[in-house]
C-alpha cells in the first residue's frame, strides 16, 4: 500500500463492490489506472459488480483474512493499525469466479512500515497470516453434499 500522506500505516483488505467512501474509490482508481485502465474505460463495471454471485463470499473471506493479517502482523508490530475491511471497484477482482480479495500490506510511503517490510521475519508473518487465513476460510465452508450411494 502507499498514501500521499507519510502517517498512514496499517493493513486492510478490499473486496469487490460499489465503494464505500471517497477515499476507497480514490484508492481503486489510482490502483487501477496502474494497469493502463482508468475507471471511465470500466464500462461494463456496474455489471460485473451487479452480476456477481461472489460478493458475499468474497466479504466473508475479506474478513477472515484481515483477522489473520491482523493477529500476524501484530507479533511483530503490537501498535500495527487494523484499517478493517472494505469494498472498492479493483479492476484485479473482476471476473473472478470465486471468493477473491486484496490484501493491502502496510504502506511503503511510511518509514515504519518500509522499515518492517524489509525484513525477511516480517515478510515471513505476512506469508503465514494469508496462508492461515485462507485455512480459515476454506475450514469454514460447508462440507460438499454427500450422495448415497445406490447399489
Amino acid at each position: 500500500n502507499a498514501s500521499r500522506n507519510p502517517a498512514a500505516r496499517g493493513v486492510e483488505t478490499y473486496s469487490l463492490d460499489f465503494a464505500e467512501s471517497s477515499n476507497s474509490e480514490q484508492i481503486a482508481a489510482l490502483e487501477n489506472s496502474s494497469g493502463g485502465r482508468t475507471m471511465n474505460d470500466l464500462e461494463n463495471l456496474l455489471e460485473t459488480i451487479a452480476t456477481n454471485s461472489k460478493l458475499g463470499e468474497s466479504h466473508n473471506f475479506a474478513a477472515v483474512i484481515q483477522r489473520s493479517m491482523v493477529r500476524h502482523l501484530r507479533e511483530a508490530d503490537t501498535t500495527l493499525p487494523d484499517l478493517g475491511v472494505k469494498q472498492a471497484p479493483f479492476v484485479v477482482l473482476i471476473g473472478a469466479r470465486m471468493p477473491s480479495v486484496l490484501a493491502e500490506i502496510s504502506f511503503l510511503s511510511n518509514a515504519k512500515d518500509a522499515e518492517l517490510l524489509s525484513s525477511d521475519a516480517y515478510r515471513n508473518l505476512v506469508a503465514d497470516a494469508l496462508f492461515d487465513g485462507i485455512l480459515s476460510y476454506q475450514r469454514g465452508l460447508a462440507p460438499p453434499p454427500q450422495f448415497a450411494e445406490q447399489d
